[in-house]
């Protein structure tokens, strides 16, 4: 029988880390690997004892709070293979630098980073005599994934950060709807926000065209469908992006496979577009889409969610997005992560699935 231990990620927002293990197969596997984010970052409790009676680790995207704990993991005696998609392995490599840098080099070493060819996209790959894996697209950001297992007859879900109506990316449908287990995304599932009601709101709170706004973001999904659906919205705007948004952006072009064709056109115009440009510290009026303001502006903050006249831009599922992926995915057990645990407790009061659990 599977198991599924949690390291973290479940009541908090973070710290993604799931152990998942089968005494009769003699299978131990890690699904993600994150911090949660702050000052200091807090790390999974991972013991040489966990570490090294790992087979392998499945990586569903390079956010932070996802993989931020490799090295830890690497320094508790694992050595095995890494799993994730080859546009999450090419947006690790720098991250990877910056490890290095703190010497991390030996334990780095015992790190064997693998990918799933393209072509397996859907498909059941075979990893060992009793460990089968297929994934698939999961919205969220470049190269993010979800993953199907199959160990022995058992069958488990995950989902990774999910994000169902994301405008550039695709999302994929599992092969597979019925699971014994799954383990699914739930970080905005405690409030409703329609993708279109949310464009709108943040369209609201930019009232003025010849003022410089502010939206902080990180090098995410959520950045560059913001960036996207932003700049259709409000044809007459300027926007400026800092150097790394920027080239991963079009990074994009060659992972091509991830992206909706319908947009391809669109998108390919906008990275070619005067309206799109790098942001410099001389003050202009439009919309600057960076890490960090490069001088004083009104600042819009897209993170925070208090009602539904928020200028809030979902990157998790909400509500209705968790409703629409239970009626497809159906497991005997579901555990829902990335939320807060206020958050989960009313995620769960609107679930009537006698299997779900914390």
């Amino acid at each position: 029988m599977m198991n599924l231990t949690t390291l973290g990620g479940v009541q908090e927002y973070g710290r993604n880390c799931f152990l998942l293990t089968n005494q009769t197969t003699i299978t131990c596997i890690m699904l993600d690997c994150g911090v949660r984010n702050g000052t200091p970052e807090v790390y999974p409790p991972i013991t040489e004892e966990i570490a090294q009676s790992l087979q392998a680790v499945f990586i569903s995207h390079v956010h932070n709070d996802h993989i931020g704990a490799l090295p830890l993991l690497a320094e508790k005696g694992f050595h095995g293979e890494v799993w994730m998609s080859e546009a999450s392995l090419t947006q690790l490599h720098p991250i990877i630098s910056m490890w290095k840098q703190k010497n991390l080099d030996d334990a780095l070493s015992n790190l064997q980073f693998r990918t799933f060819p393209k072509a397996t996209r859907g498909k059941e790959v075979s990893l060992s005599k009793n460990l089968h894996v297929t994934w698939g697209y999961s919205g969220h950001m470049l190269g993010s994934i979800w993953y199907s297992f199959r160990v022995n007859e058992e069958t488990f879900f995950y989902s990774g950060d999910m994000a169902l109506d994301a405008p550039l990316l695709v999302t994929d449908r599992p092969v597979l709807r019925f699971y014994d287990h799954a383990l699914i995304d739930s970080g905005h599932a405690a409030y409703t926000m329609p993708y279109q009601r949310s464009i709108q709101n943040i369209q609201d709170a930019l009232s003025d065209p010849l003022e410089p706004y502010h939206i902080p973001v990180n090098l995410s999904g959520k950045a560059c469908d913001l960036l996207f659906s932003l700049y259709h919205a409000l044809p007459d705007q300027t926007f400026f992006i800092d150097l790394t948004l920027n080239e991963h952006l079009r990074a994009y072009l060659q992972h091509s496979d991830q992206m909706r064709k319908e947009r391809m056109h669109e998108f390919t115009d906008m990275l070619q577009s005067d309206r799109l440009q790098l942001a410099t510290e001389t003050k202009q009026p439009g919309i600057y889409l960076t890490k960090q303001a490069p001088f004083e502006m009104t600042n819009i903050q897209t993170s925070i969610y208090l009602d539904q006249s928020s200028p809030f831009y979902k990157s998790h599922p909400d509500r209705d997005d968790l409703s629409r992926i239970l009626s497809y995915i159906k497991a005997t057990q579901v555990t829902f992560f990335h939320s807060k645990e206020q958050d989960l407790e009313i995620i769960l009061k609107n679930q009537t699935n006698g299997g779900i659990m914390l």
